[in-house]
Formats: C-alpha cells, structure tokens, sequence
C-alpha cells in the first residue's frame, strides 16, 4: 500500500479520543444477564469510584426490591489488574454511516466478584442449588402408530444390534493439561449441583465430575466446603453447614471416605 493510501486512511479515523483511557470491567453473569434484558437506554444501576490506595466500588441498583436474587452493592468485590504498555487494547466505534473513531486505550482491567462470605451469597447459592435438586419430569403421549412400534421391538429383542466395538483413546497430552479453567462462579454453581446428588466426595470424582484442573478446584472447594481428615468419610469433602439445604442428601455409601 502506497503512502498516500495509509494517509488516506488515517484521515477517515476520528483520533479525537486517542489518549484517553478506559477500564475494561467484567461483572457476574447474573448482572450481566440483568444488563442484557433491560430495554435500551434502562438505568440498571450506578458506579461509584473512590480514589484511594485500595479501589473500591459500590453498585446502586436502581429497584433493588425486585432485582430477582441479585447481591445488594455492600456484597459486592472489585479486583483490578493493570495492562501492560507494550501490548494495549484498542477501543474503535462505528456509527451508522460507517464511519471509524478510536474511542481510546484499555489500561485497566477490572473483575467484579461478589463475596462468597457474605449473607446474600449464601442465600443465592441456596436458592440455585433448591433448583438444580428440583426435578422436572415431562409425559408425552404415543400415537396408536408409535404404539405398535414399540410393541415390534420389544416383542423381537433379537432385531435389536448391541455394538460390542471397545473404543480406546488415542494416548497423548494428559488430560490435566487439557481442562480449562471455568469462571468461579460457575464451578461453585457446578460443585453445588454434585453435592445435590450425594453428601460426600473424593476429590478425584469431584475433578472427573466437573472437568476442571486439580489445583483450581481444590482453590475453589476450600471455599465452600470441608475437607474431612478422619472418621468414616477421611479425605471426603462435604458442603458446609452454612450453605446446606434441606433439600440436600445424606450419604449414600457406607464405605469409608465416599
């Protein structure tokens, strides 16, 4: 490209903005969720910043009588963490008639979390685990045709094929180097879900049952659960009390540490 073309095409970004900066910031799905179902143009809430040697921040929903299970401000945490110089992330805009501005730099990146000790926490991993524990069951009517299908198979099981082909996977990476780390509050809202379905876990299942890294979980569980060093259940993690449902079962195996 010759010169006179990148002079031409600089000329038609709008640099008005070039050194400003911007914070890019990550909230939970659930706000996320909220933002995306607001009509355009809906407040949601506010963002307030106080300069200090430790960032803080505060968010005001707008209705916080009906934010359906959402944190109030004071449960809420923000973590930052610096961009390097050498490799910045650029910020461009489009309007309608295609027209480029570069609207300014990231130089900040900022992870909202909310406190896992906190009260209104506990309440809402309550609340999802009731609803990963309630079961829904769906019935389905057989046409008189589907009827006699069945009737055909079942009344001739020889006609049914069983493969008894044995699949090996071919050896490679292991596959602690494959798993990707999810987002925490998402393995919690796993790891909630297999302590709904039994009391007890081996940290071995628990890292079969969701996939994830070892040492992320073991991060994640230390959390939330207790780590049993003796007695019948030694090694085994439970849920704690504090985040424990009625709705939640006993131990479904005698055996020791399962």
């Amino acid at each position: 490209m010759s010169e006179d073309s990148n002079d031409a095409l600089v000329g038609e970004i709008n640099t008005d903005n070039v050194e400003t900066q911007a914070w890019l910031i990550k909230v939970p799905k659930h706000l996320a969720d909220h933002w995306m179902t607001a009509g355009g143009g809906t407040e949601i809430g506010k963002l307030f910043f106080k300069s200090s040697n430790n960032l803080s921040l505060s968010i005001n929903f707008k209705d916080k009588e009906n934010n359906n299970g959402y944190v109030p401000s004071e449960e809420l945490q923000l973590v930052t963490t610096p961009l390097p110089d050498s490799n910045p992330i650029k910020i461009f805009s489009e309007d309608t008639e295609n027209a480029l501005s570069f609207e300014g730099s990231i130089g900040l990146r900022c992870d909202v979390r909310m406190d896992l000790s906190s009260p209104a926490y506990r309440e809402l991993m309550k609340s999802r685990t009731t609803s990963y524990n309630t079961k829904t069951r769906q019935s389905k009517t057989i046409e008189a045709n589907d009827r006699s299908q069945l009737h055909r198979v079942y009344s001739n099981p020889a006609k049914i094929a069983v493969s008894t082909t044995v699949y090996t996977k071919p050896k490679g990476k292991s596959q602690e180097d494959k798993r990707e780390r999810m987002q925490e509050e998402d393995l919690i809202d796993l790891i909630f879900k297999a302590f709904g379905e039994k009391q007890y876990w081996l940290l071995k299942d628990l890292v079969a049952y969701t996939d994830q890294p070892q040492v992320w979980l073991k991060q994640t569980l230390e959390k939330i659960c207790t780590l049993h060093k003796r007695g019948s259940h030694r090694n085994s993690y439970e849920i704690k009390p504090e985040y424990k449902t009625s709705t939640q079962p006993g131990a479904i195996s005698s055996k020791p540490g399962l």
